[in-house]
């Protein structure tokens, strides 16, 4: 099973990189509960962007590709995190935030067992919790990078 990109993956990373800068704008009236709320409804779709379904990403568990059911979506950098970083940030460091935006499909119990590490962030919290993640674009093992 290789991976399929979307057709339209570029133009739909590009609208949600506009959606993001928007976002980050001084807009009167804007509450910050809300915005916080769309910039991570903004991360869900960069990190699905890619893929043709949520659960057709790059990224996936090696047990997720012998399951059809109770699969999850992971952010592998928090969506918590990133939103805070994105309120935070100066305009011209929003790409190299969104760099981080990553999707990975994983099983509901390796879901759970992430979450035990929930004080890592990225690559680190697979690592630690043991999980194999295939590039679904390779079908090659996915080599972590060190953490940053």
């Amino acid at each position: 099973m290789a991976f399929e990109r979307h057709p339209s993956a570029e133009e739909r990373r590009r609208s949600v990189l506009v959606l993001i800068r928007t976002l980050l704008q001084e807009i009167p009236g804007l509450l910050s509960e809300h915005r916080r709320e769309c910039l991570g409804i903004a991360l869900w779709k960069i990190t699905e962007a890619e893929g043709l379904h949520k659960h057709k990403t790059r990224f996936r568990s090696e047990a997720s590709l012998a399951v059809r059911n109770d699969l999850r979506h992971d952010h592998v950098f928090q969506r918590a995190n990133m939103v805070q970083a994105l309120m935070q940030a100066n305009p011209d460091a929003v790409e190299g935030i969104l760099a981080d935006a990553v999707g990975c499909t994983v099983t509901k119990a390796e879901h759970a067992s992430l979450g035990q590490f929930k004080h890592l962030d990225g690559w680190e919290r697979y690592r630690q919790a043991g999980i194999v993640v295939i590039d679904m674009e390779t079908g090659k093992p996915f080599e972590f990078p060190p953490p940053h």
